[in-house]
């Protein structure tokens, strides 16, 4: 009779067998207006619109500022994460994260003034209150989403957070390209989330024992990298 790990070690192999690879570009072509960001928002709380923070004016690699995931499939997510997103520079620091659902994030106050942080996002509402340097305050997010956070006292601070139950997500790289390793063969919908242009997405079927080429498209105006 065969033991349990046995059993284990022959499920891997096949689910191994049955899956492929995703090399994926993240093309960024079209203009889209550069907006205040969710004046709604502000207007619930009774202050003036964003203003275009640091983030949004200075330089930035475009592709470095998209989350990618994939939805399909019957694996569970990764497990939890401890993640810290500063305030820094009467900003945030990253201004964009992906992780897990379950997981943590640390909001530390680095600058020599207080900050809030609150989020009237449907996946998550919260308000930390107002707080010092040197304080911190954290948050659990339980749901998968996308959470949109902002300081009350700085309009023109605004970051994301997108909370995924998907064991397959990452972070586009400075030439827009991203990869996945070890899918399940089937159908999977692939999302792109760009701070600025919001969610897009596009439909991936992978075929196993090869790689799966796979295209997001996101029309923010942008030079390509040098």
């Amino acid at each position: 009779m065969k033991t349990p790990h046995v059993y284990a070690g022959f499920l891997a192999l096949a689910v191994s067998a049955m899956s492929g690879d995703i090399s994926g570009h993240i093309v960024i072509s079209k203009q889209i207006s550069k907006k205040p960001v969710s004046a709604a928002v502000y207007s619930l709380r009774g202050v003036a619109p964003p203003e275009a923070s640091k983030s949004e004016t200075a330089a930035a690699n475009e592709y470095e500022r998209v989350v990618l995931w994939l939805e399909g499939g019957n694996l569970p997510p990764k497990a939890p994460v401890a993640a810290t997103m500063n305030q820094r520079g009467i900003d945030f620091s990253p201004d964009l994260l992906i992780v897990p659902v379950g997981s943590t994030v640390d909001f530390p106050n680095s600058d020599p003034i207080f900050h809030n942080v609150f989020s009237l996002s449907k996946t998550q509402t919260f308000d930390l209150g107002f707080y010092p340097r040197g304080q911190s305050r954290s948050v659990k997010f339980n749901r998968p989403g996308v959470v949109q956070l902002y300081c009350h006292l700085h309009s023109k601070m605004y970051a994301v957070i997108v909370v995924t139950s998907s064991p397959w997500y990452a972070k586009g790289s400075a030439d827009g390209t991203f990869s996945f390793s070890s899918v399940p063969e089937g159908h999977y919908r692939l999302f792109g989330w760009h701070k600025v242009a919001g969610l897009y997405q596009t439909d991936v079927v992978v075929n196993p024992h090869g790689v799966t080429e796979a295209t997001i498209r996101i029309p923010v105006d942008v030079e390509p990298p040098k």
